[in-house]
C-alpha cells in the first residue's frame, strides 16, 4: 500500500494486517482517553498535550504500517497536521484498495445485460402527442380543400 509516496507492506484484505490495525486503533483510543482525562485534570500545558496526542497517533501509525513508518513519512511530534494528513491518506488508501477488488469481483455481463446497458445511454426522441382538436379541424379543412382542388384538376383534364 502506498501512503504519501512511500510503499508499505499492508493490505486491507490481509486478516493479520487487519488484526494489527484494530489492535493499534483500540490501543490509540485508550491512550487518547487517558491523556485527555489527565489534561482536563489540569497541570499539563497545551503544547505538551498536543505533543503527547501526536506521539500516540505516530505510535499507532508505526504499529499499523510497521516500525519506523512515522519516521519514513517525516512525521514529527511537534506538528499534528502532517499526522492528520497521513491518517486521512491511510483511510483513502484502504478504501481504494478495497474498491479495486470489489470492481474485479463483479460478475461479467451476459449479452442481454450488455444490450440493456448500451440502450441506457442512447438518446430517445421525444414522444409525439396527438394534435389538439383545433389543429385537427384545420387539417380536415385543408384536406377537403386539397381534395376539391385535385377533383377540379382531374375534371379539367377529362374535359379538356
Amino acid at each position: 500500500m502506498v501512503i504519501c509516496g512511500q510503499n508499505f507492506d499492508f493490505s486491507v484484505l490481509n486478516a493479520n494486517d487487519l488484526d494489527r490495525f484494530e489492535d493499534a486503533q483500540e490501543k490509540m483510543q485508550a491512550r487518547n482517553a487517558a491523556q485527555t482525562e489527565r489534561f482536563h485534570r489540569g497541570g499539563i500545558r497545551l503544547g505538551d498535550h498536543v505533543r503527547t496526542q501526536t506521539r500516540i497517533a505516530m505510535d499507532c501509525i508505526d504499529e499499523i504500517l510497521g516500525a519506523g513508518a512515522s519516521a519514513r513519512l517525516g512525521l514529527d511530534e511537534n506538528n499534528m497536521a502532517p499526522v492528520y494528513d497521513v491518517l486521512e491518506e491511510l483511510g483513502n488508501a484502504f478504501a481504494a484498495e478495497k474498491q479495486s477488488y470489489i470492481n474485479r469481483a463483479s460478475q461479467p455481463m451476459n449479452r442481454e445485460q450488455r444490450r440493456a446497458q448500451a440502450k441506457k445511454g442512447k438518446h430517445h426522441p421525444p414522444v409525439s402527442y396527438p394534435a389538439p382538436p383545433a389543429a385537427r379541424m384545420v387539417e380536415r379543412v385543408d384536406n377537403a380543400a386539397r381534395r376539391k382542388q385535385l377533383l377540379a384538376e382531374l375534371a379539367a383534364l377529362e374535359n379538356g
